[in-house]
């Protein structure tokens, strides 16, 4: 379960990290749109953050499969979100909802693990 704390405080890091940079470094140099897309990136690795390090405290596999999916699902989700706005190519685009269904299955999974 350290990989999945690590995972998750490096998760919190970049999340704050892009939080800022969109309040203060970024805010002249993108479009509003593109504010707002990196905002939601940040706030749903944030929230990942959140429940990887909760569930970094819990043993059992449906636990760390629980972590890696969702922490796994909000990387890819919001990685697409912050290349998408940062260099307005689409290119990554489709890890978007590819990293949403991940996280939405974390969460299922969630459901079922004991604590």
């Amino acid at each position: 379960m350290r990989a999945l704390n690590i995972a998750a405080a490096l998760s919190g890091l970049l999340g704050l990290g892009f939080l800022v940079a969109a309040a203060h470094l970024l805010r002249d140099a993108v479009a509003p749109a593109d504010l707002e897309r990196i905002e939601l990136a940040a706030f749903v690795q944030m929230g990942a953050a959140c429940a990887g390090l909760a569930l970094a405290n819990r043993s059992g596999r449906l636990n760390l499969l629980a972590g890696a999916l969702i922490l796994g699902g909000a990387a890819l989700f919001a990685g697409a979100l912050y290349a998408i706005s940062l260099t307005g190519s689409h290119v990554f685009a489709m890890l978007a909802p590819i990293g949403g269904s991940a996280l939405i299955l974390g969460w299922a999974v969630l459901a079922f693990a004991k604590s």
